[in-house]
């Protein structure tokens, strides 16, 4: 049996010291790697990885506020990203798939950000204010295939004030 892991070890090694594809002497991807399945590596994973603290998020403003501007022919001008702490599918792991990391209600808090606007009619900029929800903790919720399927199109809330 301890033969046998050594060669597993090897080979592994091995493969990830391959080189990488390439075509036209340009280097690509990496060659794939196999992860065998084992119940032990999965569970030392979710253990590392538990949905307890937001991760942080980066959304191009101008797309997140272009329902406000749109049809008034104003755009944001800066800042272009925002990063948000966040508690999405991908932001820690439960112990079942009928599960998904969500904030914990009691968590959620506002920030509110300064953000430039340009006016296309004047051909300036003005300052605004703007409301972005953040979330200060996460927790496993129980959630259909339906809602986290939603969850991934979601976007954060944000309040003109």
């Amino acid at each position: 049996m301890r033969y046998l892991r050594l060669l597993i070890l090897i080979a592994l090694s091995l493969s990830n010291a391959a080189p990488s594809m390439t075509t036209d002497d340009k280097v690509h991807h990496r060659l794939p790697r196999r992860i065998p399945y084992s119940r032990t590596t999965t569970i030392e994973t979710w253990r590392k990885f538990p949905c307890r603290e937001p991760q942080p998020r980066a959304y191009i403003l101008p797309d997140l506020m272009q329902s406000f501007y749109q049809n008034l022919g104003k755009s944001v001008n800066f800042p272009i990203y925002i990063v948000l702490k966040r508690c999405d599918m991908h932001s820690g792991c439960c112990t079942t798939s009928n599960k998904s990391c969500t904030p914990v209600d009691s968590e959620i808090y506002y920030e509110d950000i300064e953000i430039e606007i340009y006016s296309l009619k004047t051909n300036n900029t003005r300052k605004e204010w703007i409301r972005v929800e953040q979330h200060g903790k996460c927790a496993c919720a129980v959630t259909t295939a339906e809602e986290r399927h939603h969850s991934k199109k979601r976007k954060p809330n944000i309040v003109i004030l």
